[in-house]
């Protein structure tokens, strides 16, 4: 019971690790990140989630791709998330439903739709608490009929108040292409309590390698 409360007030969404775990009703939790890879190019990542009710947490998450100093594809939606009774099982099961659209290299907005499904569950590993979660989800692009579906993984550990580490698989897939990215990852809180951490990491995606740095606030 204790591992569970934990849990749900430290694994927050960057970008997948929360899909399981709702949000506490009247909190907010925030995320901003930014990439660079070997190649100079750069990214951006913004989430927002705030529980609205003990089953209901609303957000908003948008990523951008800068290419050459240009906005290249990017993605944004809304999202609704619930949970799925699991009775007394120790995990935890959501789904979300969210709207929103695609931008191409020629700056054409594309409708997006979006369902997903998230598993979660805790488990303790050298007396140290930590999760593991899976979420799954489709998009669909309205106009172009292009479906994408994604799975991406998350395995955690918290080493001690201030810190955390994480590894994750994110895959991605549409009808002729596939992608897969590796990203380890290390948390940072500066005060042992606060509701700040830094999120520090490194990313491979097809052989490109990229950093990645982070803020996760919660209020």
């Amino acid at each position: 019971m204790r591992l569970t409360l934990l849990l749900a007030i430290l694994c927050v969404p960057l970008p997948a690790c929360a899909g399981a775990w709702m949000r506490e009703v009247g909190t907010t939790f925030l995320s901003f990140s930014t990439t660079i890879d070997e190649a100079g190019q750069t990214g951006g990542s913004i989430y927002v989630a705030r529980g609205f009710r003990p089953k209901l947490t609303l957000g908003v998450k948008i990523d951008v791709d800068m290419l050459d100093g240009y906005v290249g594809d990017s993605t944004g939606y809304a999202f609704a998330r619930k949970p799925i009774s699991t009775g007394e099982r120790p995990l935890k099961l959501a789904y979300e439903f969210g709207i929103g659209g695609t931008l191409g290299p020629d700056n054409a907005i594309v409708p997006l739709l979006r369902a997903g499904l998230s598993y979660g569950r805790g488990f303790t590993a050298w007396d140290k608490p930590g999760w593991v979660a899976l979420d799954g989800a489709v998009e669909w692009e309205v106009d172009n009929g292009i479906t994408t579906y994604k799975l991406d993984s998350t395995i955690g550990l918290t080493l001690s108040a201030r810190f955390q580490v994480m590894m994750q698989v994110f895959l991605s897939q549409t009808e002729n292409e596939v992608w897969t990215t590796i990203a380890p990852s290390v948390m940072w809180r500066p005060q042992k309590n606060g509701p700040t951490r830094y999120h520090f990491g490194l990313e491979k995606e097809d052989g490109v390698l990229a950093v990645r740095l982070g803020l996760w606030r919660t209020f």
